[in-house]
């Protein structure tokens, strides 16, 4: 014999705050589908047939509604992931906007020097890289110039040495 009919009360309230959830375009796709779920049950639609309708399991649709019953509407959001949590967190981002607006050069290594002295915190550089890049930061590759003109004066009378280390020491000591 197969499951009894399993009906849960969803309050006009919840049904309106439902509607908002499964109209938003905003909201998680998972999040929409469960809010049309959950409405469609209310409507008096049976386990079996919301089951057949969107071809899922009837056990899936079943802990969809455990969830909301359980958890209300925060139930109808997936659980954080698996895994290690992130590194660079929502407390984080905030100060790395910040310090990526300041008028200065910055490095993925000197940021992370910069999160680890503020928040304790150890990133690898190629973390903070990938996560920039997340966040819609590109970077190009930094080139050593001058901060600003030399005085020709001082240029010319280096320009021996100058010279010197253009060619390298030991063609210098050699020619």
């Amino acid at each position: 014999m197969g499951r009894p009919t399993r009906r849960i009360e969803i309050s006009e309230a919840a049904d309106q705050q439902l509607r908002a959830l499964e109209f938003n375009v905003h909201v998680h796709p998972k999040v929409r589908f469960r809010a049309t779920l959950l409405r469609l049950h209310r409507a008096g639609w049976t386990v079996t047939q919301l089951a057949q309708h969107f071809d899922r399991n009837p056990q899936a649709v079943h802990n969809d509604l455990t969830r909301f019953e359980q958890q209300g509407l925060a139930g109808l959001a997936d659980g954080q992931a698996p895994g290690k949590p992130p590194l660079v967190t929502a407390v984080i981002e905030p100060f790395l906007h910040e310090k990526l607006r300041e008028d200065r050069f910055w490095t993925a290594a000197l940021l992370c020097e910069a999160v680890a002295q503020q928040f304790q915190v150890t990133i690898s550089p190629r973390t903070m890289a990938q996560h920039l890049h997340r966040l819609g930061y590109t970077w190009k590759r930094a080139r050593y110039s001058p901060a600003k003109t030399l005085d020709p004066t001082l240029q010319r009378e280096h320009a021996a040495s100058i010279e010197t280390l253009k060619r390298g020491h030991w063609m210098a000591n050699s020619g």
